[in-house]
């Protein structure tokens, strides 16, 4: 109880000091008003008034006038020569100054008009344009309406017309406190959300700073950073950098990829696990899932960003894709990627003519049985490596198992593939040539030709293959027994 005793006094006594700040400003637009409104009075004063006969009545006007002048002039020096001044003494002296000008000006009045338009224009002045404590609001009404009412009393001696300007200035007095009274406690209230805004935004950047995990704020409407933690300054590699001229469009390298999530953010204010790839530096990629949620911050619509750093989790996922999809041994293709890649070129969207190479590295068992298996392995790994720098980037190579190799030529015609086949015979002439193993390199082959539209499989087309290169082994076997 002590401790929130002790907040609401804190909370009351910013809300005090903010008033009469506001007091201040306001005061100083009405002192450049008196100031520049002065010389019209000095006129009325010394020359449209100077046939009035009550000469009280002239220089009592003449003399509140002249005050409003000097203190305008007095309170301007103060507010930009003297900052250490007390805000809250010099409000309540001017408030009480104006208030007994305006129930003097209107005593005065009751010399020559009779009128009390000048004290009712200060009270709904003071009500609507200083803001006060009621409570101090209220003890300066009521002292001033005392001495407006005893002065109006002897000035007045007309019994009916002092009853109906009583009634009238009481009225008048109580419906301009009302006004301050509710205008004091709409600023309040405002003052009051705005500090909890303020309040719950500093404890947002505290546990914003604090978290372990990279965050950033940008506004929703122009991307402007607003908020962004050390975490993600250094995943972002931007400790270096301007953060003036960084926007929240670095997030997102293809814009199109930007307008879809924040389509997907609008529908369902919030987006969990989204990845994306970063290209850091040139040397550089990371990847991140990011969680995004539509936030409001100062009353701005901003998006809350976190990030996961997993890069790591990409590379094994890459390092399980590549074991998954790619032989071990060669480094090229495997048997079940090889085939999938022959099923999307048969019956996927966008099918293509190709021509497949049936491939059977020659004397595998024999170099096993002599010099074992790592020397029958080597033998493997060199045919595919001579193998694959003589066909072009766009084809595709891949181990069928054991010695067994496909060859997928994409766009060729069989003239060009015969070529590239006589270009791999001679690199394994070459090879062997050189004496470098204990092994000689040679390989049987058979094609297939597939064009789209053609009613067939996969099986089928490899089966045809295989049996030509069987045609060329069996060829290959006849000719070294004869």
């Amino acid at each position: 109880m002590g401790l929130f005793s002790t907040k609401s006094i804190d909370d009351q006594e910013d809300f005090i000091a903010y008033s009469n700040g506001l007091f201040f400003e306001r005061l100083k637009l009405v002192s450049f008003m008196l100031i520049f409104t002065y010389p019209g009075f000095f006129y009325a004063d010394l020359f449209l008034l100077n046939k009035v006969t009550v000469l009280v009545y002239r220089w009592v006007l003449a003399s509140i006038h002249l005050s409003g002048f000097l203190l305008s002039i007095l309170f301007l020096l103060i507010y930009y020569f003297y900052k250490g001044a007390s805000k809250g003494c010099i409000v309540h002296i001017y408030l009480v100054l104006f208030l007994f000008f305006g129930a003097t000006a209107s005593i005065n009045s009751q010399l020559l008009n009779g009128n009390i338009s000048a004290y009712i224009i200060i009270l709904l002045g003071v009500s609507v344009i200083f803001p006060i404590q009621p409570g101090k609001l209220l003890f300066y009404f009521c002292m001033n309406h005392i001495y407006f009412l005893i002065g109006l009393s002897i000035i007045d001696a007309d019994h009916f017309s002092l009853i109906t300007k009583m009634i009238n200035s009481t009225g008048t007095a109580v419906i301009s406190y009302t006004i301050a009274f509710m205008l004091y406690k709409l600023r309040k209230g405002d003052f009051d959300n705005q500090w909890k805004l303020r309040r719950n935004a500093k404890s947002f950047r505290r546990l914003f700073h604090m978290n372990p995990y990279p965050l950033i704020l940008t506004n929703r409407q122009n991307d402007e950073i607003l908020l962004i933690n050390h975490e993600a300054m250094e995943y972002y590699h931007l400790q270096d950098q301007d953060m003036n001229k960084i926007n929240g469009n670095f997030l997102f390298s293809d814009p199109s990829e930007k307008q879809t999530i924040l389509k997907m953010l609008d529908e369902h204010q919030s987006i969990k696990n989204y990845e994306l790839e970063y290209q850091v530096s040139a040397n550089l990629k990371k990847w991140a899932m990011l969680s995004l949620e539509l936030v409001e911050y100062l009353d701005q619509s901003c998006i809350l960003i976190g990030v996961t750093d997993i890069t790591n989790l990409k590379i094994k996922e890459e390092e399980l894709l590549k074991h998954a999809s790619f032989d071990t041994l060669t480094g090229v293709m495997n048997r079940r990627s090889g085939m999938i890649l022959l099923e999307e070129k048969i019956h996927g969207p966008h099918q293509q003519e190709f021509i497949v190479c049936y491939i059977d590295i020659n004397g595998l068992k024999t170099v096993n049985d002599n010099f074992g298996h790592s020397v029958g392995d080597d033998l493997i790994k060199t045919s595919c490596d001579i193998i694959n720098r003589n066909i072009d980037f766009g084809d595709v190579l891949f181990r069928w198992g054991g010695d067994e190799f496909i060859i997928i030529f994409l766009g060729k015609n069989i003239e060009k593939v015969e070529a590239i086949w006589e270009n791999i015979k001679l690199d394994f002439h070459s090879f062997n040539l050189s004496g470098q193993k204990p092994y000689e390199l040679s390989a049987s082959h058979g094609f297939s030709y597939y064009k789209p539209g053609t009613l067939t499989t996969v099986e089928e087309i490899l089966d045809k293959a295989d049996q030509t290169m069987y045609e060329e082994k069996i060829l290959r076997r006849g000719i070294a027994y004869s």
